[in-house]
């Protein structure tokens, strides 16, 4: 007997088969006995958890109003892949601020009043039209520039929530004024946030180290575990109007694991990558959306909890927050989620695929007599693999939650991958079922151009979570899929002196919405962490920033700049974001700006080579409220600012 999760093909048919299954039926297609429900998902319209035998599971799966059945993934982990950071290796020998990585790097012994607000210069490019704007009339070396920042919005009133590996909750980054922290989680913070007139919250606070109040995490876990009123005010408990059942939450969630403890810069969480993400998308002087209440959702790292159920919790928090007081109405849900799911192979392995409709084999990946041969050989090198790729969770539990959470209204930024892979997008695109056999074992689901032991390659649809909320009826998307900027400008043939290109390892293609920059940022780090190149802070010397790059650094600054965007637009939907970006936050460069090495997909070289978009268009995300402009927000004037930063 094992756990099973289910979906129906429609919420119309959930009663029908929850209760043929929790009684003992005599209809075709379920079991004739009574099942045991271990988690009916009440936030879901159309999934459930059981406890089955596989030959039960196989005669379900037959059912006409079960969309798929599969093994529930949180009961199951070691069947399914975790999900990694969306990460590149750091580099050496480059230089500050833009150019990170030489002598000049920050910390300097005789800080200028202008390096004491040192920024990277994604904070300065997402407010230019074009490069030269910022940085003109210099080659791949790259000096660092002192300049003012305007800004005429800050993500004030915006949830941001950076589902990742963790925030180190006390890092000067998000420390206000009155010495407390932006920085709060949903797992940890949320019950409380979402409902206060809970007495058993109530009875199980504490005062963190920054004064503000917290709840007991054997609280928290309880609230969410548990429907009843013992833990959840009446409105939550079983029977209330906002029941959403239960989520289960892994026991190494805590504090410490997720948030850091203390204020003194000692650090107890393993990872760096999240901290990084929430500083460039609402740090203090490194971020974007500098006043966004900043909300963490551990993934992975020391709090490891199971990507089906961050999902569920973030669709909760989202839609049962309180309202907030300063504006009558509950703040708007941005996420930024800086990570995916990898397969690969390596240099002697034999490798099956399907490209562009042609089944074949080869052996290793130096040779490019046939174009999936230089497909493959354009790949980046992986952690694990000679060659990788992005795509799929591999799980349709785990993705049916993800769409239900974008569904809902939660704006969901994704990191597009740092394998040089092309991504595409639509029906008729002639790389949808593409695949690659590879060196781990994999699981058919609905739908999934593949056999066993292969994994989709080639499109936007397969590819977790950037594939999150597919709409057939448009080919449309909920997520918003960003590539990386490179921070080098020119230097290849045949280019513009001074134009700019994505870097070599981003993943490109038409399934790509819009490029931030993001390869060799200077970000909040955690001392060490992750053997990370650290500086360390002028203003507060137990803590460091550090050297970040990838997708998983341009999708934060993307998710800074719509959150700005959320901020004058509150009610805006996933359709609304995407068009914005489209008309009004982004800049679409011609070819005297921007680098396309190789356009041609008739030649091995659009294939192979590091700089091609691969039918991706050369836009770049800009912040038109860079200004000192006062926008207006719902009816509401809000004055415009600057300040100086370098």
């Amino acid at each position: 007997m094992k756990k099973y999760t289910l979906a129906v093909t429609s919420p119309e048919y959930w009663s029908e088969i929850h209760d043929a299954l929790i009684v003992d039926s005599n209809q075709d297609g379920i079991p004739d006995r009574q099942v045991t429900c271990t988690d009916s998902k009440n936030h879901s319209p159309t999934r459930g958890t059981y406890e089955l035998t596989e030959e039960e599971a196989a005669e379900i799966a037959e059912h006409p109003h079960v969309k798929w059945i599969e093994l529930s993934p949180n009961d199951n982990p070691e069947v399914y892949p975790k999900p990694q950071p969306v990460s590149k290796r750091f580099k050496s020998d480059v230089r500050v601020y833009r150019d990170l990585g030489a002598t000049n790097d920050p910390p300097n012994t005789s800080p200028t009043s202008a390096e004491l607000n040192r920024t990277n210069w994604a904070v300065v490019r997402v407010g230019l039209a074009t490069n030269g704007d910022g940085w003109p009339n210099v080659s791949q070396s790259i000096a660092p520039i002192t300049t003012d920042v305007s800004y005429s919005l800050t993500g004030k009133n915006v949830d941001l929530i950076i589902h990742d590996s963790g925030i180190l909750q006390y890092h000067p980054e998000y420390m206000k004024g009155d010495g407390t922290s932006r920085v709060r989680d949903v797992i940890l913070d949320g019950p409380l946030y979402i409902d206060p007139d809970s007495t058993y919250l109530q009875a199980n606070t504490y005062t963190k180290a920054d004064g503000r109040t917290g709840i007991s995490t054997t609280a928290a876990n309880m609230w969410w575990e548990n429907n009843s009123t013992s833990y959840r005010s009446s409105r939550f408990a079983s029977g209330g109007a906002d029941d959403f059942g239960t989520i289960t939450i892994a026991s190494a969630y805590t504090v410490p694991n997720a948030l850091g403890d203390s204020l003194d810069g000692t650090n107890t969480i393993n990872a760096s990558h999240g901290n990084g993400c929430a500083s460039l998308a609402g740090g203090k002087t490194l971020g974007i959306a500098f006043e966004a209440d900043i909300w963490n959702m551990s993934i992975f790292g020391a709090a490891d909890m199971n990507t089906e159920l961050t999902f569920d919790a973030m669709k909760v928090f989202h839609k049962y927050k309180k309202v907030n007081p300063e504006t009558g109405r509950q703040n708007p849900t941005v996420v930024n989620g800086s990570w995916g799911y990898f397969a690969g192979f390596n240099s002697g392995t034999t490798v099956d695929y399907s490209f562009k409709g042609t089944t074949g084999s080869f052996t290793g990946y130096a040779s490019n007599s046939t174009g999936v041969q230089a497909m493959a050989y354009g790949l980046d090198s992986g952690t694990y693999y000679d060659r990788q790729f992005s795509t799929s969770s591999r799980s349709s539990s785990t993705d049916t939650a993800g769409d239900e959470m974008v569904e809902s209204g939660v704006i969901y930024v994704v990191a597009a991958g740092n394998d040089n892979q092309r991504v595409g997008i639509g029906s008729d695109d002639p790389h949808l079922n593409d695949y690659l056999t590879t060196l781990n074992s994999s699981e058919s689901r609905v739908g999934f151009p593949q056999g066993s032991g292969t994994c989709p390659s080639g499109h936007r649809r397969w590819i977790s979570p950037s594939g999150l909320g597919y709409v057939s009826d448009g080919e449309y998307y909920h997520t918003i899929n960003v590539g990386c900027l490179d921070e080098h400008i020119g230097g290849l043939s045949g280019s513009a002196t001074y134009a700019e290109r994505k870097v070599n390892y981003s993943n490109n293609g038409p399934g790509i919405d819009v490029f931030g920059p993001g390869d060799e940022t200077l970000a909040a780090g955690t001392n060490g962490v992750s053997g990370a190149t650290d500086y360390q802070r002028y203003d507060d010397s137990r803590f460091y920033d550090m050297f970040f790059n990838g997708t998983s650094a341009a999708s934060p600054i993307v998710a800074g700049v719509v959150a700005l965007y959320m901020q004058s637009n509150p009610s805006a939907t996933s359709y609304d974001v995407h068009e914005w970006i489209k008309t009004h936050g982004s800049k679409v460069l011609d070819t005297s700006q921007f680098i396309d090495q190789y356009p041609d997909d008739t030649t091995d070289d659009y294939w192979r080579q590091d700089f091609n978009l691969r039918g991706a268009e050369p836009r770049i995300i800009h912040d038109p409220f860079a200004n000192d402009t006062a926008p207006k927000i719902n009816g509401v004037t809000v004055s415009g600012i600057s300040f100086k930063q370098s």
